[in-house]
């Protein structure tokens, strides 16, 4: 599993794109792909870039770049999909996100989308499947907030008892699976609530009810 950012240069790249500077964070993706040649996330990260700058032909030279690079990852179909279907290409975008829940089924923002592109094409029975698909994830990884809360407060609370008792933890086997941790999901969204809100957000089609 990549780290977050593969250089410097790529997280700098990353705040300026967060900061809506678009056409500075392209030029800043493209230094760290040179620094970092053939890492899959900076030209995820750029591909992004180049959706918001409404770039179809180097939004998707990028993306494709991703997922020959990175092949089994189901984020880079669900990446892909999204594009596609900003630039209208519906059907495309639903193969690209039947290939992310095939690859990862417990991805439930996959599964929200496929959902509201399949509701969208009126193969309501399927979408219904899917919306129903991703609550149940979400509530799965609700729990699973609760239970790494408690982790975390029993061992805080037995280091304060003993901390003569501390193991040492694999940093690499904790990232080996993304978004499966309290601090992987921290890094999009900030708390339970947002997580959920977010999933009722897309499901609403993007409106906010």
């Amino acid at each position: 599993m990549y780290p977050m950012f593969a250089n410097k240069t790529h997280k700098e790249a990353h705040e300026l794109l967060k900061n809506e500077q678009i056409q500075d964070a392209i030029k800043t993706y493209t230094k760290a792909i040179k620094q970092t040649p053939n890492h899959p996330d900076i030209y995820s990260d750029r591909g992004v870039a180049h959706l918001h700058n409404k770039d179809k032909k180097n939004c998707f030279m990028d993306l494709n770049k991703a997922i020959e690079l990175q092949p089994e990852y189901s984020f880079r179909y669900a990446a892909r999909a999204f594009a596609k279907r900003n630039f209208g290409d519906i059907k495309g975008a639903v193969l690209d996100y039947e290939k992310a829940v095939e690859l990862d089924p417990t991805d439930a923002i996959a599964q929200n989308n496929l959902g509201l592109l399949l509701e969208e094409q009126g193969y309501k029975n399927q979408a219904e499947k899917r919306f129903k698909r991703a609550d149940k994830l979400s509530k799965i990884e609700d729990h699973l907030f609760e239970v790494i809360d408690n982790l975390e407060e029993q061992k805080q609370a037995e280091r304060k008892v003993n901390p003569a008792q501390r193991i040492a933890i694999n940093p690499i086997a904790t990232r080996e699976k993304e978004f499966t941790t309290k601090k992987e999901f921290k890094k999009i969204f900030t708390s339970k609530n947002q997580f959920k809100d977010f999933l009722r957000f897309i499901k609403n089609g993007f409106k906010i009810k």
